[in-house]
């Protein structure tokens, strides 16, 4: 809301007069306002502030304005409108704050699918060597910028987050980035679990995954969000690959039954964490599981339909769970509660 500028005005008087003695001597805090504040107080506050009402303090005046264009403010930077609220309207602005405002401080960024080209990435990979964290959001897109002429990329990145789209093809992008990710720890790929509609549509594998793990080889949190081409098999690639893995997030990928589960539970000691909300799995398989051997801690089956026998085997024999999310099973009851107490196995 807009408020007159002679209400201010109003304000800033009442806040004078409270400073005046009983007799009439004026307080030493009178003049204590906001203009007095040193800069570096102000940057503590405006870190508090979204960016987009840290671009609203910018107009106030000259003074906040450098304040606001800080480089320490502007280190976790997220372009995209719809999260954020802020909208680059142009390749040549963004290639401006990224050199400009941006530079050696940022460490995370999130592009939408109009900002992602060669020219945006190589800028990245020069003026932002600290960058480490990326989100590249292609999920609306229904055609890729020309990466024929890409070059660079950054390399520091511990953690890439894909957005993917339900029709683009994003193998001519990843040929091109496939040298410069090996040093990965966390990948996220989102799917379109939550824009599918309940007609029968053609699935399209968008994202090589067997070329993918090949290409990062130090994971150690997997996420395939709502992919609906994903299965088994590209469970089955990055355990043969990722042998530091920790943290496997399969959550509504509904083509995963955990036909490949025992193989990944060999291959992987340090799993910890394994996330299957939504998915298709098979009693038979998960049983197969050396459960008594596994490192497990955290389990998500939620939504599943694993049988009352395959929940008392697979809970009596975790030595280790710390957190179960185990709802919409109809085989969950009591029985299984009670084997999994007298098990002694709940920690």
């Amino acid at each position: 809301m807009d408020i007159p500028t002679d209400v201010w005005g109003q304000l800033a008087l009442e806040a004078s007069q409270v400073y005046l003695t009983e007799g009439g001597m004026r307080s030493p805090f009178a003049n204590t306002t906001i203009e007095k504040l040193p800069d570096k107080v102000l940057l503590n506050i405006f870190c508090y502030l979204t960016h987009r009402e840290i671009c609203r303090m910018a107009t106030v005046c000259k003074r906040w304005r450098m304040v606001a264009y800080d480089t320490r403010l502007w280190t976790h930077v997220s372009l995209r409108p719809e999260i954020s609220g802020l909208h680059v309207g142009s390749l040549e602005s963004l290639l401006a704050l990224i050199s400009i405002r941006f530079g050696p401080s940022l460490r995370y960024i999130e592009l939408p699918i109009e900002l992602i080209t060669h020219t945006v990435l190589h800028e990245l990979a020069a003026k932002c060597p600290n960058l480490t964290h990326m989100l590249l959001d292609f999920s609306t897109a229904m055609q890729l910028h020309d990466f024929s002429e890409m070059q660079a990329f950054p390399t520091k990145l511990r953690y890439l987050c894909i957005c993917l789209s339900e029709v683009i093809f994003m193998e001519g992008f990843m040929r091109k980035i496939y040298n410069f990710i090996n040093g990965l720890e966390i990948l996220h790929l989102i799917g379109t679990y939550e824009k599918v509609e309940e007609e029968e549509e053609e699935i399209y594998e968008v994202i090589n995954v067997h070329k993918l793990k090949s290409a990062t080889p130090n994971l150690r949190v997997i996420n395939l969000y709502g992919i609906n081409f994903v299965d088994d098999s590209h469970i089955d690639a990055f355990s043969s690959n990722c042998i530091q893995l920790e943290c496997l997030a399969v959550n509504y990928c509904n083509k995963v039954t955990g036909s490949t589960m025992k193989t990944l539970f060999q291959r992987s000691r340090r799993l910890t964490c394994l996330l299957m909300n939504g998915c298709s799995l098979q009693s038979e398989y998960v049983m197969q599981v050396e459960w008594e051997k596994s490192s497990i801690q955290e389990l998500d089956v939620t939504a599943t339909d694993l049988s009352t026998e395959c929940l008392i085997d697979m809970l009596s024999r975790i030595p280790n769970l710390r957190f179960l999310s185990a709802g919409q099973i109809n085989g969950f009851n009591d029985s299984v509660l009670k084997a999994w107490l007298e098990a002694g196995t709940t920690r």
